[in-house]
């Protein structure tokens, strides 16, 4: 049976994925159906970085879904993060099928750094007082109108910080002519520009209607980017490629400031910006 895996891991860019074919899958499938139990009720961890990965069954002509991804949700895959084993063959997998030093370099690193904080503390969170929101049009937190079948896999954090779901998983200057020319501050900045976003030294700024809200950029060095976006309540709020859009940090904490909550490693923070119904993406 063959399988799709995906590597849960970006927030602006696609996540890399690959086809095994049975030989292979036979060598993960007796692990996943040992933990059938747990790995079918796992949600996408609210978390930047890594976040495991996911393997679905490849859809075969006249040929029922598997027993073992029946019950998993979404879309019959299963989400694999918290179990070593399954991990470290995932991670095995995804080098040989790729052929991407690289990448199977970052997944080990991610991998030993979510092991080292474990699972637990990632996940959990706390309580604080949002600052004042300055902007008049800024977005309501709204994660009903983002976390459906329609929209979530298809937008992301680029789409949720400009509140326009194209569900074309938007990237800074595509609709403009001028693509992102490194994984750097430098080279996602001028590509938002492009497509209408202004630079700002901070969020405590007043604006007025039809004058945008706030955004910040941070990056991830030579790997992503990541976009957040100020809400009307004054917290901010974001949504990690195609995961679930949430309030949270990478703590659990609500987001008083993008500057200096918990961004994982997407380590460098680039600047504000103002963001509104004047700007395209695509």
């Amino acid at each position: 049976m063959p399988l799709l895996i995906t590597a849960d891991i970006f927030s602006g860019r696609e996540n890399p994925s690959f086809v095994i074919g049975d030989d292979a899958a036979r060598t993960i499938l007796p692990s996943l159906e040992e933990n059938r139990a747990t790995l079918a009720s796992l949600p996408r961890p609210p978390v930047l970085g890594y976040r495991g990965f996911r393997v679905t069954p490849v859809a075969v002509q006249d040929a029922p879904v598997p027993e073992l991804f029946a019950s998993a949700e979404p879309e019959a895959s299963l989400q694999v993060y918290d179990h070593p084993e399954i991990e470290r063959r995932l991670i095995e997998l995804t080098g040989q099928a790729l052929r991407d030093d690289d990448l199977q370099a970052l997944l080990i690193s991610e991998f030993e750094r979510t092991s080292r904080l474990g699972w637990r503390e990632l996940l959990s969170g706390g309580a604080a007082k949002c600052p004042p929101c300055n902007a008049a049009d800024a977005p309501a937190y709204n994660p009903a109108f983002w976390n459906t079948p329609a929209r979530q896999p298809y937008n992301n954090c680029y789409n949720y910080a400009n509140n326009q779901a194209t569900n074309t998983f938007a990237q800074p200057g595509r609709a403009t002519g001028r693509p992102i020319t490194s994984l750097t501050c430098g080279g996602v900045q001028p590509s938002a520009q492009s497509d209408g976003l202004q630079p700002s030294a901070g969020f405590a700024g007043k604006l007025a209607p039809g004058k945008g809200w706030y955004v910040a950029l941070v990056i991830w060095p030579g790997q992503d980017y990541h976009w957040y976006r100020q809400d009307n309540v004054g917290c901010w709020s974001h949504k990690p490629g195609q995961t679930a859009a949430r309030n949270t940090d990478n703590s659990g904490n609500p987001i008083l400031d993008p500057r200096t909550c918990d961004r994982g490693p997407y380590t460098a923070f680039c600047t504000y910006m103002i963001t509104g119904s004047w700007v395209t993406i695509q």
